[in-house]
């Protein structure tokens, strides 16, 4: 997304791996106990470890899932950005119906639901 008002590049922002982000082993732990978070091409972005919440793990793929839904939410909160902008300048004032919202529930059921 280029919305000519925030610089996105290696130069000025750490560029993040690829979308979409996923967890690997179907959010089952590997054998030294870890989800490793993977990006499209799969390359390891991250790994949670179980230690130190042994008996915790839901909570373990909870956190896995919502940093597998990083570089979508990102993308969604540029384009409302964006659109918050255009918005104004267009019509002189921010409306948005529920049908604009269609991106933001979709990001926001990735990092819950995975």
């Amino acid at each position: 997304m280029n919305d000519n008002k925030t610089a996105y590049s290696g130069k000025d922002y750490p560029v993040h791996s690829p979308g979409p982000w996923s967890v690997t082993a179907g959010i089952a732990p590997d054998p030294k106990g870890r989800l490793i978070v993977e990006d499209c091409s799969g390359n390891p972005v991250c790994a949670i470890s179980a230690s130190g919440v042994q008996g915790r793990v839901p909570m373990m793929e909870a956190n896995a899932k919502l940093i597998a839904a990083a570089p979508e939410m990102l993308e969604v909160l540029r384009w409302l950005d964006a659109e918050m902008d255009r918005r104004d300048d267009e019509f002189g004032g921010v409306m948005f119906s529920r049908s604009d919202f269609k991106k933001v529930r979709r990001a926001i059921k990735l990092a819950m639901e995975g």
